[in-house]
Parts: C-alpha cells; structure tokens; sequence
C-alpha cells in the first residue's frame, strides 16, 4: 500500500515507517525537519516530505493517492485551549476530510490514554464508582488540553466514518519507549529512564513513588499494532497500545542499579498509592492480532542503552 504517514521522524513515527517498509509498503512522511534524521532518508520505499501540519494545502497534495493514513504527530508543547485546538484538533479533522475526499481507504489516528488522564491524576475519586480498568466504552475523561484534544479528535473521527466510507481506527498508547530505530532517531521525550540510571552511575540516591508504573510497551510492539490495524479490516475500533502487565518504576531502578553495579539507595515516595491501581484493556490485541508483549527484555537493554550513552559523554 502507498501510505500518507505524519510525525514518522519522531519517535513512535519512525518505528512505525521502519515496519511498514519491512512489510513492503511505500512511505510518504511529513515533517517539520525532513533533515532531522539522515538514516531514516536512506531507506528504500521511504519520502520524507518537509512541511508543517498546520499547513492545511500542503496535507490535502500529500493525501491524494494514498491508500492509507496513519497520523502520528503529537503536539505536548502548547498551552492553551485556543492553540492546541489549533495545532492538533484542527490539522486532524482537516486531514481525515481531506483524505475522505481523496478516496483514501483507510485512516488510522494517534490518540493516547490522555483522553482519559482524570482517571490518573486524581480524578478517578470522584467516581461514583471507583474504575480500576479501562476499557474502549469508558467515558472518556480528560483533566489537561492535551486529553481533551485527543478525545475531540477521536469523536470527529468516528462521525467521519459514518458520514464517508473511509474506516476509522484510534490507537492509544500509554508509556512507550525503546532505544532509536535507526542511528540518529528519536527516543522518548520523558526523562526518567535517563534519570534513574544518571543516579545510578553517580551513586546518588533514586526516589521513585511508591507503587508508580504503567504497562510499559516497547515501540517496536507499538509499531506491530499499527500495521495490525493497517492489514485489517476492522472499523471504528480503539486500541489501548499498552502490553499487559503493569511494571513498577521501583523494578526500573533495581535494573539500573544492577546493571551499575551501584552503591545508590532507592527511596519510595510512600503517597499512599494502591497497589492495585489503575490498568488498561489491551485484550483486544490479543484477540484481534496475537499479539502480546512482555517489555521486560527491552527494559533491560533500554537501561543499558542509557547507561552507555551517559558513560560516553
């Protein structure tokens, strides 16, 4: 398939062209830097156009011949209400209609377990009753901008798949990482793999809260259930992009100082958090695809990844 793909120089982005490519489909990339990351430019089946997503005439030249569109680009930077419905909501809807009319098949939308960052960050106490798993049919209930742009977006693009014959999927991945695809790419934005090792490395104390962590999932899994959903035939369907088991920050910072060989003291933050906190539904990766993940592995080397970085500088 010819496939329209935006943020494939970012992180998840550029895991995901580099799947797509191995699975002999031709990759059309918008980004900002077409220059951001050289090693991504030499692969075959790979354009990488340069251009913003803002730029609403350039998107509708890009779709037009596609078979398919996969919109990855995230935007964390903005502030107010006003700007991320500018920046994010705005270029979503106005790609998806642009790709309706272009004929494309298939749209498949980057949304994030934001949509429902309440439940994370205090919220989920004012329930009536107390969610300790979420699903698909959850309400969604966003706390930030961020959220809120995910969720507006996410329901723009299930009317879009009512009103044209173009079929919607929403992917929402929680905490991904991995070390970069290709020489020169993007690893995650968050710091706290860097700066638990950093700690590690100086023998300094590492505090992490207690109980805090997530269902980690590598992005090289990540970019697995895009093309699952890319190859399928399914419609208006949202997957959690998260593996199934819930790994602590504290097994983190056991890691790094293992691998260390560290004298640092890990600290627990005791906030009074359940043990038994929030998960999220990923069975229908499983059911839909086989696929399942265990991170577990790719922890350890992502540790070790950063703990050679950090030795080299």
């Amino acid at each position: 398939m010819n496939i329209f793909l935006t943020g494939g120089t970012g992180f998840i982005g550029s895991y995901v062209a580099v799947e797509l490519v191995g699975q002999g489909h031709d990759v059309t990339i918008l980004a900002r830097n077409p220059d951001k990351v050289p090693a991504l430019k030499k692969i075959d089946r790979i354009d990488i156009v340069g251009g913003c997503i803002t730029d609403l005439d350039l998107l509708e030249k890009l779709v037009a011949g596609k078979d398919a569109c996969i919109h990855i680009a995230l935007n964390y930077t903005r502030k107010t209400g006003w700007e991320v419905l500018q920046d994010d909501t705005l270029p979503t809807v106005y790609l998806s209609d642009m790709a309706a009319k272009a004929n494309v098949k298939h749209f498949i939308y980057t949304s994030s377990t934001a949509a429902n960052d309440s439940l994370y960050m205090g919220g989920a106490d004012d329930q009536d009753e107390p969610i300790k798993c979420v699903t698909k049919l959850t309400k969604q209930r966003p706390a930030t901008f961020y959220g809120a742009t995910k969720a507006a977006s996410e329901n723009y693009l299930m009317a879009q798949s009512y009103l044209t014959p173009m079929r919607i999927n929403i992917i929402r991945p929680g905490y991904t990482f991995g070390n970069p695809v290709v020489e020169g790419g993007s690893i995650q934005g968050d710091t706290r793999f860097l700066d638990i090792v950093k700690n590690a490395l100086e023998n300094k104390p590492i505090t992490v809260i207690k109980n805090d962590g997530t269902q980690f999932i590598w992005a090289g899994d990540l970019a697995k259930l895009y093309v699952a959903v890319l190859n399928s035939d399914v419609n208006r369907k949202t997957y959690f992009g998260l593996a199934p088991k819930f790994i602590s920050w504290y097994a983190v910072a056991q890691e790094a100082v293992k691998q260390t060989g560290s004298k640092s003291r890990i600290n627990l933050d005791d906030r009074g958090w359940s043990d038994d906190g929030l998960m999220w539904d990923v069975s229908d990766m499983k059911n839909d695809f086989g696929l399942e993940s265990d991170p577990w592995d790719k922890i350890v080397e992502h540790v070790a990844y950063y703990i050679e970085l950090l030795k080299g500088t």
